[in-house]
């Protein structure tokens, strides 16, 4: 009796790897919408609201790839709450939104340093008349400092030997891949998953062999003020 089936009951990560996995098949929508298009028309279009984002996440060693393409994880005690504003611009690529964005991020657990990001936003809106909607940003992160858990020493560790050592800096390239869905009671508050990456943009930022950054696993809101 005492031998009870653990497998039985969801844990976060199970979760995780379920709202990860359905991501990475709208990012091959998102793909195909994009690039399968052979003419793009921009027209303008107003837009005045600003909105409110508010996330959380938990920091994963494994590399953004891995996170996407195989729902892969490996999770450390290192935690971050960001809050931002968030502004739609007047401009339009056939189904394709942009937008700017900016946050300010506070990190608690093994890293306890604060970081701001500024990136601009490619969004496919309410994909085929659906709440759902995918994201990808682009820009620049400036952290308080070089963040601990982004550089590691060569030598031997638990998940094997690391060869060369991997050396990160304050200032790195930031990425972010959303998936987002509208509540059915407020057209204007969305729910999303966001992978939170920092990155050297392979020898950019930071020495290129082996690759530095990071990647937080995030969850949040988004709302229109």
């Amino acid at each position: 009796m005492g031998n009870q089936k653990s497998g039985l009951v969801p844990t976060l990560k199970d979760f995780n790897r379920l709202l990860v996995k359905s991501s990475l098949s709208i990012l091959t929508i998102f793909y195909a919408l994009v690039f399968g298009s052979q003419k793009l028309n921009a027209i303008s279009i107003p837009k005045e609201k600003w909105n409110f984002v508010l996330y959380g996440g938990i920091f994963t060693e494994t590399d953004l790839l891995p996170i996407v393409l195989r729902q892969k994880t490996d999770y450390r005690d290192s935690y971050i709450g960001t809050v931002g504003f968030n502004r739609p611009l007047d401009y339009k690529i056939r189904f394709i939104d942009f937008e700017v964005e900016g946050n300010v991020t506070k990190h608690f657990g093994e890293m306890r340093h604060w970081e701001l990001n500024l990136f601009y936003i490619a969004k496919i809106n309410r994909i085929q008349g659906s709440p759902l909607s995918l994201s990808l940003g682009e820009g620049l992160s400036q952290a308080s400092e070089n963040p601990r858990l982004e550089n590691k020493a060569k030598g031997f560790y638990l998940d094997g030997y690391q060869s060369k050592s991997i050396e990160s800096r304050a200032t790195l390239n930031y990425l972010m891949v959303e998936v987002s869905s509208y509540l059915p009671f407020e057209r204007k508050t969305e729910i999303f998953l966001r992978i939170h990456h920092r990155s050297g943009i392979f020898g950019l930022y930071c020495p290129p062999d082996p690759n530095c950054g990071s990647n937080f696993v995030s969850y949040g809101i988004r709302t229109a003020l």
